[in-house]
C-alpha cells in the first residue's frame, strides 16, 4: 500500500531545505522501501534517500514532446514493472460517502449545472461575468451547483449571489466526486476540479487559454476542452462556450 504525502503539509518543508524531518513524517517515510519524489528540487529526493532505500525523482513538468501530462507523471511506475492503466481505480463512494453525496444533491435537480470558477491561478480563470451568463443560458430558474475550492475566494464571490446556486465548499474529494458524477454537465477551469469531475464521468467542458489542453486537459470519456484562439481566457466568448456546453450536454 502507498501513501501520498503532499508537499505542501508543514512538517514536509525540511525535505527541501536537505534536513531530515522528524517525528510522524519520519516514521511514516521509514515505513516504505520506495519513494516516487515529483520535484526538481535535487534536496528532496537526496534527503528521501537517507530514509528509504530506493528513491526515483521525476521532474512534475512535462517535457515537450512527451504527451499528455497522466502519461509522462505515471511513467516512474514503470520501474515497478506496472502499467498505469493496470492501476486500480474505484470512483464509487462508499456508503458514508454516498450519503453525505445524497444530501447535497438533494438540493438540485437532475442533470444539473455544475461550474467551478478557480483553479491555480487567475490567469486560468474564465471572466466571472462570463460564468454568470453561462448560468443563465444553461440552467434558468433552476439551482445549480457552485463548486468553490480554498483559494477561490475572489472567483466565486461574484457567483454566489446568483439565482440558484447551491454552494459546494469543503467537501472531500470522494463526496464531490460522487456529486459531480451525477451533473448534467460540468463546465471548469484548467483545475484539478476538472479533472475530478472528468474522471467520475460527468459531461466535463474544460476551458483552457495559457495552458495547453493536450498536456493538461482532463481524461474521461465525456470529457472536452475549448481553448482560447489567443491564449488568454478572455479569448473564449460567451456565445462560443454556450454552445459548446449544449452540445456535449445533450450528445
Amino acid at each position: 500500500m502507498g501513501t501520498l504525502i503532499p508537499s505542501d503539509r508543514a512538517d514536509a518543508a525540511s525535505l527541501f531545505g536537505g534536513e531530515l524531518p522528524s517525528g510522524a513524517l519520519a516514521s511514516a517515510l521509514r515505513a516504505h522501501d520506495r519513494a516516487f519524489a515529483y520535484t526538481r528540487n535535487a534536496a528532496v529526493p537526496a534527503t528521501l534517500a537517507k530514509l528509504i532505500p530506493h528513491v526515483v525523482a521525476h521532474d512534475p513538468e512535462p517535457p515537450p514532446g512527451s504527451g499528455h501530462a497522466s502519461q509522462w507523471l505515471a511513467r516512474p511506475v514503470q520501474s515497478l514493472g506496472l502499467s498505469a492503466a493496470e492501476l486500480p481505480l474505484s470512483y464509487r463512494p462508499s456508503p458514508e460517502e454516498g450519503l453525505t453525496a445524497a444530501e447535497l444533491r438533494s438540493r438540485l435537480p437532475d442533470r444539473f449545472l455544475a461550474v467551478h470558477p478557480g483553479s491555480g491561478g487567475a490567469a486560468k480563470n474564465w471572466p466571472a461575468p462570463r460564468l454568470a451568463a453561462l448560468v443563465a443560458a444553461i440552467a434558468p430558474g433552476e439551482a445549480w451547483l457552485l463548486v468553490e475550492g480554498p483559494a477561490d475566494e475572489a472567483s466565486a464571490a461574484p457567483l454566489r449571489t446568483l439565482p440558484g446556486a447551491v454552494v459546494a465548499r469543503g467537501q472531500p474529494l470522494r463526496v464531490l466526486g460522487a456529486v459531480l458524477g451525477r451533473a448534467g454537465l460540468y463546465v471548469g477551469n484548467d483545475s484539478g476540479v476538472t479533472h475530478l469531475a472528468a474522471a467520475w464521468g460527468a459531461p466535463t467542458l474544460a476551458l483552457f487559454g495559457p495552458t495547453d489542453p493536450a498536456i493538461w486537459g482532463p481524461v474521461g470519456e465525456r470529457a472536452t476542452s475549448l481553448r482560447s484562439p489567443n491564449g488568454r481566457m478572455d479569448g473564449l466568448d460567451v456565445a462560443e462556450v454556450v454552445a459548446a456546453a449544449k452540445a456535449l450536454r445533450d450528445r
